[in-house]
């Protein structure tokens, strides 16, 4: 039997993470919370390329959804996306440790910490993968710089799936690459033709999300208020400094673990951390080769990234760029960049396993390794309600019959687009355990639906949504004028009112509208009158995406020359 290797421990060590965090949510139906908002199929429209006008966040990810949702039941893409993020990260991390029990401890720090934890809570699956890319590219990219052979197609590769994840997650991996490439290390010089190919193929692989937010997408401005409202939080009583070095500080208190606020058991996840960071600064791992080089500029560029927003020093600096520069808002939820620090902490949490394991067996102390095994143990003690479900709290869940239904009654209609009423961003439904939930309906139809985009503040504050038309509907809310005219101009035709909502506040006089279908929780109004369906965008909408297939066609190419070469080789050398 052949023995697994590190990428393998670390493979197996991430599933298993993944099966005791998910728990519940892994039985038949979704796992549905915040802005994780999969459905029984993900129709694919200009909105899921990102090319009909509205901000294109969730591109091409929720193409990706959409593609799969067509092959296999949505809910089962659902658990193999989530799956993948943790047997990924292991396997990442498990390719850069030195040892069997280096990748299982690094895989364990890599999967199970606060920063997995806190953004699997909010729903941010698309960040989680490209974080579960970061150390694919840094091997890669610190192959290409020892000039190991396809290492530069295998780059291409990975940077195509990270780009795959979204904007967030393809900008965390660009950073790593970047640092492993730029950083000095002797021995290992950088072709410049490689840096441009990453580079190229970064840009281009991306082109689907950036090409819309610039061209397509209405004009942005990002507001103080909004930069504020995400900038990182201390969940521990170390401060926000403390917080981001053990993985936590995101800025919704409502996905904060209870253990967090503990003095001693966040004590003791930090203690943990500051010794792999001993750890490393006695090894000088920087000078291990421009792999781990890399990695530390990108985990302490990710730390500063993180917290300098919630800082004096760098508030200012941070909040011109996010509101004055295009493509600043990428930095706004700033907690994010985290995810490159706890990478390089996986790394050393594999290594200070590593040492306690040699100074044992070089003391002569006995069950040297059950001692390393109890040190690689710090991050389930230090997270316990992240197990089994975070205590129960991720279910699976099915949409009632009355959505399902809905849903295709509304596809059938003639055009025009649907508004959805009480006129909020968010749900709680009674059927998933009045979790918090971004509404779904923009992705249960296929066709134009608008919400109220705002984001609601803890102190009555918001944060102004990004859709004109939404942004029209609800200053005719707020004037407490009729509404219906409003609606008409907007281009809606149909209304949809969940009346199973908690509150009710912006529902619109409807006594006088037609009602043409009703399911429980659920009634649905037709304006009437004929309203065209969305003018055609630009003929040039797509070029993002004809961008993105030239890096694709381009990483294929480079793989098959590189097949090519290697067979050419194959045949000169057995001549």
């Amino acid at each position: 039997m052949t023995r697994l290797g590190r990428r393998g421990i670390g493979a197996i060590v991430g599933l298993l993470c993944g099966v005791l965090a998910l728990g519940p949510a892994l039985g038949k139906g979704f796992l549905l919370r915040y802005d994780l908002v999969f459905v029984p199929r993900l129709a694919l429209s200009d909105r899921t390329l990102g090319v009909d006008g509205s901000v294109p966040r969730a591109v091409p990810n929720d193409f990706v959804v959409a593609v799969l949702s067509h092959l296999a039941p949505g809910w089962i893409v659902e658990k193999c996306l989530l799956l993948a993020v943790f047997v990924l990260a292991g396997a990442g991390v498990g390719a850069l440790s030195r040892s069997r029990l280096g990748a299982a401890a690094a895989a364990l720090v890599a999967c199970w910490n606060p920063y997995v934890a806190e953004r699997l809570s909010i729903g941010h699956w698309g960040y989680l993968l490209g974080y579960a890319c970061v150390p694919f590219l840094v091997r890669a990219a610190g192959d290409v710089r020892a000039g190991r052979r396809r290492a530069g197609a295998r780059l291409g590769v990975w940077l195509l799936l990270s780009a795959a994840t979204g904007s967030t997650g393809a900008v965390l991996g660009m950073i790593a690459t970047l640092a492993v490439l730029l950083v000095p290390s002797r021995g290992n010089r950088l072709e410049r033709g490689e840096l441009a190919w990453a580079a190229g193929v970064f840009v281009l692989a991306n082109a689907t999300w950036w090409f819309s937010y610039l061209f397509l997408a209405p004009s942005q401005s990002t507001s103080q208020l909004g930069v504020d409202a995400f900038m990182s939080r201390a969940d521990t009583p170390w401060g926000v400094v403390g917080s981001l070095l053990t993985g936590g500080g995101i800025w919704n208190s409502g996905v904060w673990f209870a253990e967090r606020s503990s003095v001693v058991v966040s004590c003791l996840a930090l203690l943990a951390v500051l010794l792999c960071v001993a750890v490393a600064v006695a090894d000088r791992v920087w000078r291990e080769g421009p792999a781990l080089g890399g990695l530390v500029v990108a985990g302490l560029l990710g730390l500063v990234l993180a917290a300098a927003s919630a800082l004096p020093v760098g508030r200012e600096l941070m909040t011109a760029v996010i509101t004055d520069l295009p493509g600043g808002g990428l930095l706004r939820d700033a907690q994010k960049f985290a995810g490159l620090w706890l990478i390089l902490v996986a790394v050393l949490g594999g290594r200070l396993v590593e040492r306690v394991r040699r100074f044992g067996v070089s003391a002569g102390v006995q069950g040297g390794v059950a001692v390393a095994l109890v040190v690689a143990s710090w991050p389930v003690v230090t997270l316990t309600g992240f197990a089994w479900g975070a205590g129960g709290a991720f279910r699976a869940v099915d949409y009632p019959p009355a959505y399902t239904a809905m849903a295709a009654r509304i596809d059938a209609l003639p055009a025009g687009a649907v508004a959805v009423f009480p006129w909020s961003q968010y749900r709680q439904y009674g059927w998933d355990d009045d979790v918090v939930l971004l509404d779904p309906w923009q992705r249960l139809v296929d066709r134009n639906v608008l919400v109220n985009d705002d984001l609601p503040l803890v102190g009555g504050q918001v944060v102004p949504g990004e859709s004109p038309q939404a942004a029209r509907i609800t200053a005719a809310v707020h004037s407490g004028r009729d509404i219906l005219p409003t609606l008409r101009e907007q281009g809606v035709r149909y209304v949809l009112v969940e009346t199973d909502q908690p509150v009710g506040a912006g529902e619109p006089d409807l006594s006088s509208v037609r009602r043409i279908a009703a399911e429980p929780g659920l009634r649905l109004y037709d304006l009437g009158g004929d309203v065209r369906g969305p003018a055609p965008g630009p003929g040039d909408r797509y070029t993002g995406w004809l961008l993105a297939a030239l890096a694709l066609l381009g990483v294929a190419a480079r793989l098959v020359l590189d097949s090519l070469r290697d067979i050419r080789t194959f045949a000169l050398t057995r001549g």
